[in-house]
């Protein structure tokens, strides 16, 4: 049992920094003005379902709820009329 409680601290803690630095990346390439930074936040996602699968629902329902406030965060930091044109 030790060794399960171990190895999902380890998937959950490297989810998380694999999240963070995605998000920070992403977030680079869209001050920059490239739309496809967006595919920062779908690793986010996939992190929060695969810890959800794995029995974490606390830690990945709290990475899929990131995923939502990062697009939203990513969205407000495009230059302007980026996707008006």
């Amino acid at each position: 049992m030790d060794d399960k409680k171990r190895s999902n601290t380890r998937l959950i803690n490297i989810s998380y920094i694999g999240s963070i630095l995605a998000y920070i990346i992403g977030l680079y390439f869209i001050t920059l003005g490239y739309l496809w930074g967006f595919i920062g936040t779908v690793p986010t996602l996939l992190f929060g379902l695969n810890l959800i699968r794995n029995g974490e629902k606390r830690y990945g329902i709290v990475l899929v709820l990131f995923f939502f406030v990062w697009i939203i965060v990513y969205y407000s930091y495009l230059p302007g009329n980026l996707l008006n044109n």
